[in-house]
């Protein structure tokens, strides 16, 4: 089995200092959609890369959140014409001013198979330092699983980075921890008071998982129940927002449709799940308290699965 940490690997690789993106142009303004300025070809790094050694591409596309707020930002990475099964790490990096270590980062990541267009969504809440303005920009990271050589795709110019609405009025916001799965869990669980005067909430619940297969490696692991011996996963998903009455029990509730599964193969390996609502009622016979989780379940005829953490797995609900 292929390490589960690689993702997470490319997270802690994140804090080293990288040489700074060059960003020209004035901070883009809410829901501006921001391109990012180093599209094309690149190498990715052979499998054996060691994580403190994988090359960090500065890919651009520019925002800057101003001191002490906190503003929603989402960005997509469009990869195509992968020579063979590349690993893509998704990286938004938050820095300030003249820094060149991480503030604040929000991570995705998958495996992606050979000539297949792909879309990475990564996005999350940033809150700048009441110091400091933040820049944040999109990085990733490329590596060849198919064999120990350089490999190499393609970043199209459709990738961005976007600030969303701007300012954010109110927002709790929560990453999940790895947890292995087996038959079902609840994941990135928040509570959330909607402010005076809002009539509706939003909520995102993303994960990124990664199938259990082959050997015992990390938390997947038979004595723990893991089930390897299959060649994918079976992912289910519901992002479920709870209103609250005044003792604490639900008084509403409000999902983004029926549990919905996913099967992601051994190949493809890591696999991001986006979930959302954007018009949850904040209803006057309910309490305003809301509880939101990812419904998360198992096919218990496929493999086991991990819920990756270190920033891969989101959950929040806010007002914009």
């Amino acid at each position: 089995m292929r390490s589960t940490s690689l993702l997470a690997k490319a997270a802690v690789v994140g804090l080293i200092a990288l040489a700074p993106v060059a960003f020209t142009g004035a901070p883009a303004n809410a829901a501006t959609t921001v391109p990012i300025s180093a599209p094309g070809g690149y190498a990715s790094d052979p499998s054996s890369t060691p994580a403190a050694s994988k090359h960090t591409r500065a890919l651009g596309a520019a925002v800057t959140i101003p001191a002490g707020q906190t503003h929603y930002l989402s960005s997509k990475l469009n990869v195509d014409a992968a020579a063979q099964v590349t690993e893509v790490s998704h990286l938004v990096y938050c820095r300030r001013p003249g820094q060149t270590t991480n503030a604040a980062q929000l991570v995705s990541g998958q495996n992606v198979l050979a000539g297949t267009a792909t879309t990475l969504l990564t996005r999350g809440f940033v809150t700048a330092p009441a110091d400091s303005a933040l820049t944040c920009a999109v990085y990733a990271q490329f590596v060849n699983h198919a064999a120990n050589t350089a490999g190499h795709l393609t970043v199209l110019g459709s990738s961005y980075l976007q600030d969303v609405y701007g300012p954010i009025a109110a927002v709790k916001q929560t990453f999940n921890g790895k947890v292995l799965v087996n038959t079902s869990a609840t994941a990135n669980a928040v509570t959330f008071t909607a402010p005076a005067g809002a009539t509706t909430v939003q909520a995102i619940g993303d994960l990124n998982i990664t199938v259990c297969y082959g050997a015992d490696n990390g938390l997947c692991q038979r004595s723990a129940g893991a089930r390897m011996s299959g060649s994918n996963s079976l992912v289910g998903t519901q992002l479920v927002v709870n209103q609250l009455d005044g003792s604490g029990h639900v008084c509403h509730t409000t999902t983004n449709g029926p549990l919905a599964g996913v099967t992601v193969t051994s190949t493809v390996h890591h696999f991001k799940i986006n979930t959302w609502l954007t018009n949850v009622p904040v209803l006057a016979s309910c309490a305003r308290t809301f509880v939101a989780y990812t419904r998360v379940t198992a096919n218990t005829a496929h493999n086991s699965f991990l819920i990756e953490a270190n920033n891969q797995s989101v959950g929040a609900v806010f007002v914009p």
